[in-house]
């Protein structure tokens, strides 16, 4: 590990003019609270030098993205890993050097350690000890804003907490500020094991009436037979910018992790002009901690029932083939594995990565490149959905006798009526559909099957 980097603090020019009363009132508050952190990569003998770096590069972003301020970023090597601290002897003198030239507020790890390990590195470098979960839960506390979301993020941090309480005051004692302590369990965290579990409980009754509450709207739209489809992915691939573009919707989009928490959805009409639903979800992440994964479980059960998943990558990243791994290892984990997925390669207007351009080319999976910034392949996109979503759908002529138009309700909430006149003899209507989805009653008005419509008609 190399020594940190020096600094410095620069002198700052005063006006000779007197202060304006707006000045006077800002110099009268108070300046926020710095957030100084050293961001650590270890680099042990099973870990790569190149996976140490791009755990590295990532972990700076978690960190900004909790709005904390990077001291300096390093990968600390590691022969052998000591049981009470985890680092050597030697790695924690240097860390101790480095937190006091920084005056740092914690240390930031790419690693999760045990209770005792927290306890004793935070006592032998005197600032607090920051794993790379508790960062993760940090930024989901910044990001909730619905009630939902709020009571998943503080079951994710209970369940995290719990497990920690491993002595009196400990961890408790540490909780004064910075990252890993806010959010709306924050107010929560001084509990003793009893109440803590206590509070786990109600968070389960309270998500699972939610859960309930969602499987009636799901019914719902299944009898209606709306088309649901799933934006999944890493965070800060684009599925929410892709959600804007399709669907003209103002939704939050940011150039960060996590921007988005709670889902989003939202409609729009398909070229053949079926409704569909998209709905936009939490980004995944390698090594997402297993407290928010159960905590979100029920949000993301949305994505075992949708009826196409849209994997939006960002085929412009260095980590493509792990973005797309961490991806299908997570859909798995939550039985979604065998779903329908169409593979969405957004951002190439920022140029591919060698592996995104190498599997455009040898891979056979349904793929269509896109930029939902610029608009780009969007036409492309909406086609590869509707082939995919209907494949038996073809344009049909009906005609109905006015004694059985009753079949009208059944045929407008099963296909799409694209013409239809009342006339004399009959009801004459063309639509397009599945005609074995339609059922036999409307067989006998069939009057003739036209080709399979294509993306320009």
């Amino acid at each position: 590990m190399a020594c940190c980097k020096g600094c410095s603090v620069s002198g700052v020019r005063r006006r000779s003019t007197s202060p304006s009363p707006e000045q006077n009132v800002r110099a009268e508050l108070p300046e926020p609270e710095r957030e100084v952190y050293l961001v650590c990569a270890l680099q042990t003998p099973q870990v790569s030098a190149e996976e140490a770096q791009l755990s590295l590069e990532e972990l700076q972003r978690l960190v900004q993205s909790a709005s904390g301020e990077i001291a300096d970023a390093l990968i600390v090597r590691l022969r052998e890993i000591t049981a009470g601290t985890f680092l050597t002897r030697g790695r924690v003198q240097q860390l101790k050097a480095c937190a006091e030239a920084f005056e740092l507020t914690g240390i930031v790890f790419d690693q999760d350690f045990s209770p005792v390990q927290v306890r004793n590195l935070t006592d032998e470098i005197g600032v607090r000890i920051i794993g790379r979960s508790e960062l993760i839960l940090d930024i989901f506390a910044r990001r909730a804003r619905t009630h939902e979301g709020k009571l998943q993020v503080e079951l994710a941090q209970l369940q995290y907490l719990l497990p920690r309480l491993i002595g009196k005051g400990f961890v408790l004692s540490r909780l004064g500020g910075g990252i890993g302590t806010r959010g709306p369990g924050e107010t929560k965290l001084e509990m003793d094991r009893r109440r803590i579990a206590a509070r786990i409980a109600h968070l389960r009754h309270e998500l699972n009436a939610l859960r309930r509450h969602r499987d009636t709207q799901r019914k719902r739209r299944v009898r209606s037979q709306v088309l649901t489809i799933a934006l999944i992915g890493y965070t800060n691939a684009g599925k929410s910018t892709l959600l804007r573009t399709l669907t003209q919707a103002e939704v939050h989009v940011a150039d960060q992790l996590f921007a988005t928490l709670d889902p989003t959805a939202r409609k729009t009409i398909l070229p053949d002009g079926r409704l569909a639903v998209f709905t936009d979800t939490v980004g995944f992440i390698h090594r997402l901690p297993p407290a928010l994964l159960d905590a979100f479980k029920a949000t993301l059960e949305e994505i075992c029932y949708a009826d196409l998943l849209l994997h939006v990558v960002d085929a412009s990243s260095p980590l493509f083939e792990r973005e797309v791994a961490t991806t299908e290892q997570i859909l798995a984990d939550l039985g979604a594995g065998q779903k329908p997925i169409l593979r969405v390669y957004n951002k190439i207007d920022r140029g591919l990565s060698e592996a995104a351009a190498e599997r455009l080319r040898s891979s056979e999976e349904e793929a269509v490149a896109i930029s939902a910034l610029y608009k780009v392949g969007i036409l492309d996109l909406l086609n590869a959905i509707t082939r995919i979503t209907s494949p038996n759908r073809q344009r049909i002529r009906l005609s109905i006798p006015y004694e059985r138009c009753d079949l009208l309700g059944q045929l407008y909430a099963k296909a799409t009526v694209e013409k239809i006149a009342y006339e004399n003899a009959a009801i004459e209507v063309e639509a397009i559909a599945d005609l074995q989805g339609l059922g036999s009653a409307f067989s006998p008005y069939v009057v003739r099957e036209q080709s399979k419509p294509t993306s320009s008609e």
